[in-house]
């Protein structure tokens, strides 16, 4: 099932106390997503890792808020 998400573009990464927040896609167990969601490196601050991204488009974005989120 695709659900309504709220996204934010790569380049405006938010800060927190507890440093960069990440795409909520990362923490979340829904089975049944059908979201374009990929996993691709990013750098972040230099250092490389592998996040899952919202594809769609022209840029990649980070999730921030989504219907079908399960922790």
């Amino acid at each position: 099932m695709e659900y309504k998400c709220q996204t934010v573009n790569m380049s405006r990464m938010i800060v927190s106390s507890r440093g960069f927040v990440t795409p909520l896609c990362e923490k979340c167990n829904s089975q049944d997503c059908s979201n374009p969601i990929e996993k691709i490196d990013v750098s972040i601050l230099g250092v490389v890792k592998k996040v899952k991204v919202y594809n769609r488009g022209v840029s990649p974005r980070f999730v921030i808020q989504c219907e079908g989120y399960m922790p």
